[in-house]
């Protein structure tokens, strides 16, 4: 009896929530016919209105097309056990898709890179793997990415960067030092460009002009020309100290670009006028100019005080910078008014900022403005000395977001409120963001106890895993207002309840239509489509 009763008041709460939720008429959503479940790395391409999914698993591809208003399971072909490799990554340049994967040739000592091409019509590999190239002996990964997030899709020792218009793909791996002592060895970068086609434009080893423990390298990009881009931090002594002794950065930034014709290394300092870089990433703007921003901060222990942004030229030159200092109002935003009174007692204004921000991507208005957006993301760990092991939590929370002209002024900028947190690294955390002309939608999943809680209010915590409102907010490209608004509960969508939502796997079919793969149960998968309508 006692278990009905709870059965029973949660059932009713629930209802009571859900009969009060307004359902947003910009969206609409399809579910398409259950289909059994493929096990395995997975990963998703769109061609017009359709989706191929490619999985790996147990030795066995797996290719499934999915077509029609619903997204249905159209077809489903399986190819011959496979194995004998390292599957690295699945990457679509434009237009056309891959599979790469490495081989370690044992006898000869030597790491060799393959890329094998995917038919998307045909639900097929066009052909058995072409080699890339070679190398000399064992390539590592733990390339100096610090906090950012390229999303570059690679998985193992190699690194997958496109350039914006996909006309370039640059492959980079670390060769293993030949010193051991971060103090005598200097970083080889192996760079091997190629075109659409996978024809070679370039390669070449490239010596980091410092040794590892000199240099930390934070970011790297390609331009559509095939120029590569290293952004890296160099100490000005002998410590990896960030902070000198009056408090001043202990570092400079500098720029190398290698040119594409002759792989010459020019190199740039950068001057950031005492401020410490907190986060940092390169991104290529539609007509092809270099931007490189991020975030920084007043002090080395603080946290976000800012955002920066500079153009690199052609020639590899950064331009004069421009800081955004994030106003202390935006900062105060749905904070509890005990953590407000805490901020006011403070006497300088340099001590405000924003903890554990990540700079996650630019989105470039028909207009030539840019719309930077990033959240507070960081994770925990707890040792437990009983079992030996150690667990994370990941907390995706806080989105900031800040619209920069095409003049280079500010137009605003403003803070809203999410809170994340699982331990299975981002799952179903994180954003999507839908760009358009009048409003930007930023989409993701929320506890349902925030539906209808005021902006002004923190949210309760979303727990990754356990069901979750498709929510998310409709925010203004003009003034930065933004508004909440809900699409459906993914314990109920449609009647059907949706498990294992992974961000990382959601596909964009258009503009205003993506689509992600989640568990149905009974050893069943769906499609989920959903639609800008508006």
């Amino acid at each position: 009896m006692r278990h009905f009763l709870i059965t029973s008041v949660v059932l009713l709460f629930s209802f009571g929530v859900f009969s009060q939720v307004k359902i947003s008429d910009d969206f609409s959503y399809t579910i398409s016919d259950p289909y059994r479940v493929v096990d395995g790395m997975k990963s998703y391409f769109s061609k017009g209105d359709e989706v191929l999914s490619v999985k790996y698993g147990r030795g066995v591809f797996y290719f499934q097309k999915f077509s029609g208003p619903k997204l249905n399971e159209e077809k489903r072909v399986e190819v011959e056990k496979t194995t004998g490799f390292t599957a690295e990554s699945f990457e679509e340049v434009d237009g056309k898709f891959y599979f790469f994967f490495s081989v370690w040739d044992r006898d000869a000592g030597k790491e060799q890179l393959y890329s094998r091409e995917i038919d998307f019509d045909g639900c097929k590999f066009v052909d058995e793997g072409n080699l890339l190239f070679k190398v000399d002996g064992k390539v590592t990964g733990g390339f100096g990415f610090g906090n950012l997030i390229f999303n570059t899709g690679s998985s193992g020792k190699f690194h997958f960067t496109k350039s914006f218009d996909e006309s370039k793909l640059i492959i980079q791996y670390r060769r293993k030092p030949e010193e051991r002592r971060d103090d005598l060895n200097k970083d080889v970068i192996g760079m091997h460009v190629y075109d659409p086609s996978m024809q070679e434009v370039w390669s070449s080893d490239v010596e980091m002009p410092y040794t590892e423990k000199k240099m930390n390298n934070l970011g790297y990009s390609i331009d559509s020309k095939g120029n590569t881009y290293v952004l890296a931090e160099v100490y000005l002594d002998n410590t990896t100290r960030r902070r000198a002794k009056d408090g001043t950065p202990n570092y400079r930034l500098e720029l190398l670009r290698i040119d594409a014709d002759d792989q010459s290394i020019e190199t740039s300092a950068i001057e950031m006028d005492d401020k410490f870089i907190k986060d940092v990433g390169f991104f290529e703007g539609k007509t092809g100019e270099m931007l490189m921003a991020g975030y920084y901060g007043n002090r080395s222990n603080g946290g976000t005080d800012g955002i920066f942004m500079s153009k690199v030229t052609e020639e590899g030159d950064v331009e004069e910078k421009v800081y955004y200092e994030i106003p202390v109002d935006v900062m105060k935003l749905y904070m509890s008014e005990r953590k407000q009174n805490r901020m006011e007692a403070k006497n300088d204004a340099k001590d405000y900022s924003m903890p554990n921000m990540v700079l996650r991507d630019l989105v470039f208005g028909a207009d030539g403005s840019v719309t930077v957006y990033g959240e507070r993301y960081f994770v925990k760990s707890s040792y437990n000395s009983k079992t030996g092991q150690t667990t994370y939590t990941y907390y995706y929370q806080e989105i900031l977001v800040a619209s920069i002209g095409s003049d280079g002024e500010l137009k605003w900028m403003n803070k809203l409120p999410k809170n994340q947190v699982g331990s299975n690294g981002r799952g179903g955390m994180g954003y999507y963001v839908m760009p358009g002309a009048e409003y930007d939608y930023l989409l993701f999943l929320d506890n349902v106890r925030n539906i209808e809680l005021p902006m002004t209010k923190y949210p309760k915590a979303h727990k990754d895993g356990a069901g979750g409102f498709m929510t998310g907010f409709k925010l203004s490209t003009e003034s930065g207002e933004a508004e909440k608004i809900s699409l459906f509960d993914t314990r109920d969508a449609k009647g059907i309840a949706l498990y294992q939502f992974n961000t990382g796997r959601i596909v964009q079919i258009s503009d205003q239509e993506f689509a992600v793969e989640c568990y149905k149960k009974k050893k069943e998968d769906v499609m989920l489509k959903v639609t800008l309508e508006k």
